[in-house]
């Protein structure tokens, strides 16, 4: 059993979520006993991407054929000539591919872009409407991270990918919450970051105590008011990566995702609801549509309207009812042992280009 397995990273980096899951899925092959031929290198190191990807076509001129061709694509659109002709050449050996179609920020504007676009951002739209229109006529199958993605689009064949994690860091079944809260990721408007900082101004208004750790990259911190970051209950940190975030999700007893609520987040699903459920932590998120459908479907936590009261009434309920915290503690570690795994998402892609698991 072998499969060609193309990504536009480089291996050994792991600061963002386009740069993990290429791995993990590399890992997750091999340990279902998949012989992997491996294409990596970033695209705008555009010599060595090209040796690369000539690599990868005198193997197949050679006479290897893989049962298959999975594709991780690139954080945007693809740069280099050399590699479509890859893709185009794989097509016409009658190898399948299946490719992952990972975001569609480009078709957003109003929500990503503030005035008018840039001859770079008008570029590199263009560019991916381009890889759109390839894809359809390439790829075998084109995975999209979420149901509700497939409307944007309309390529002959369309499937969604589990979404997926290491498997169960630390748990909270048995645990006893306290208050204590933790966000981790973007600070901004589009993140829900007022939503978030009202939801605990409401939360600590009287007397009562509902700290918040809220974890972010340092200078995304001047959107902080200052008026809350002189709070007793906010403590800010600085800090990436799953041992470094550890003892914060240690200490924690619920994990939050405020972010806002938009025709984007409706079908975005955040890595970071997969590092919660690793650290076994119950959640309380905003109703976006593929966020609702996860959090209420594995019953991991609660979901609140795009709105600090709701979001404040929430977080309440869920850490002062001790049974419903213990049912969505014990859902937490049940999703994060089986069916959310990156094995589970390998299994998936194998039975559907090549009939073998």
């Amino acid at each position: 059993m072998q499969l060609l397995y193309i990504t536009y990273i480089d291996f050994g980096n792991f600061q963002s979520g386009s740069s993990v899951r290429p791995q993990m899925m590399y890992e997750a092959f091999r340990e279902l006993g998949w012989e992997v031929k491996l294409l990596q290198t970033q695209q705008n190191k555009r010599a060595q991407r090209r040796a690369a990807v000539e690599e990868i076509s005198r193997w197949l001129d050679e006479g290897n054929r893989p049962d298959f061709c999975y594709v991780e694509s690139p954080s945007g659109p693809i740069f280099n000539l050399c590699d479509k002709i890859l893709l185009r050449k794989i097509r016409r050996l009658g190898i399948k591919i299946g490719y992952f179609y990972r975001d569609a920020a480009f078709r957003f504007d109003n929500i990503f872009i503030k005035g008018q676009k840039t001859p770079k951002q008008h570029a590199i739209a263009a560019m991916s409407e381009l890889d759109v229109k390839f894809l359809e006529r390439t790829a075998d199958i084109v995975y999209l991270p979420t149901k509700s993605m497939a409307k944007y689009f309309s390529f002959p064949c369309m499937m969604t990918l589990p979404p997926a994690c290491s498997g169960s860091i630390q748990s909270k079944v048995g645990h006893t919450p306290g208050r204590s809260c933790i966000y981790v990721g973007g600070v901004s408007k589009r993140y829900g970051t007022d939503i978030l900082l009202g939801a605990f101004d409401l939360l600590n208004a009287d007397g009562e105590e509902y700290p918040l750790t809220l974890v972010c990259r340092e200078s995304e911190t001047g959107y902080i008011p200052q008026e809350y970051c002189e709070k007793p209950w906010l403590h800010i940190v600085h800090a990436s990566g799953k041992e470094s975030l550890k003892p914060f999700y240690q200490a924690a007893d619920l994990a939050l995702y405020p972010i806002e609520k938009n025709d984007y987040n409706d079908f975005a699903l955040s890595v970071k609801l997969l590092e919660y459920l690793e650290f076994g932590l119950p959640v309380v998120a905003v109703d976006c549509t593929e966020t609702k459908r996860f959090v209420e479907g594995l019953g991991s936590g609660l979901v609140c309207r795009s709105d600090p009261a709701d979001f404040a009434d929430k977080v309440r309920e869920i850490l002062t009812d001790t049974s419903l915290y213990a049912l969505c503690a014990l859902n937490v570690q049940k999703a994060a042992q089986s069916g959310n795994l990156w094995t589970d998402r390998a299994k998936q892609i194998a039975r559907d280009l090549s009939q073998k698991s």
